[in-house]
């Protein structure tokens, strides 16, 4: 997640790591150090906080409903300047949900419209002075592991710059599981 000028609110997945992986986070993971759980992000930024009326829920809920649960599997780390990642795979899933999401909601640009391409990722490490290569190493010693995806999140920035879960929004067509 990129920091916002203002409130903000974001769309992810929350998917809880291995503790090895989630020390790390909190070490080197500044959004970790502010409440962001685990996750992978859906879309950001969002409304801010105070225009999350029932309108919006509505249309999340729907949205949400009409994608099944489905099972990710994290056994790559990924690096872009700065910043170590895990890669979902499949990732599918989670850009399908970026696109409806960003379709219903075309005001709001996946991170301001500053990448030309998404990539579904769940960032273990974003400090431009973290030992990238160390942390690489220390998080593929956790890996592999599975999440079964069955809801978006919602969270919300308050007003001291924490996060704070908002809502959870359950995945529809339960009926079995896509990969």
């Amino acid at each position: 997640m990129v920091e916002a000028s203002a409130a903000a609110s974001a769309v992810i997945v929350r998917v809880p790591v291995p503790a090895p992986v989630e020390r790390i986070r909190r070490r080197w993971d500044y959004a970790a150090r502010l409440g962001v759980p685990s996750h992978v992000t859906v879309l950001f930024p969002f409304f801010g906080p105070d225009d999350l009326d029932r309108a919006v829920r509505r249309e999340l809920a729907a949205i949400a409903t009409r994608h099944r649960p489905f099972l990710v599997r994290f056994e790559r780390v990924g690096r872009w300047p700065s910043v170590a990642f895990l890669a979902p795979e499949p990732s599918e899933p989670f850009a399908r949900l970026t696109r409806d999401v960003v379709e219903r909601f075309p005001d709001y640009p996946p991170y301001e419209g500053a990448h030309a391409e998404v990539v579904p990722h769940l960032t273990v490490a974003e400090n431009p002075n973290a030992p990238l290569d160390e942390i690489a190493r220390a998080v593929e010693g956790a890996l592999p592991f599975e999440h079964l995806v069955t809801s978006l999140a919602v969270l919300i920035e308050t007003a001291d710059g924490r996060w704070h879960g908002h809502w959870r929004l359950p995945l529809g067509g339960s009926n079995g599981l896509t990969r």
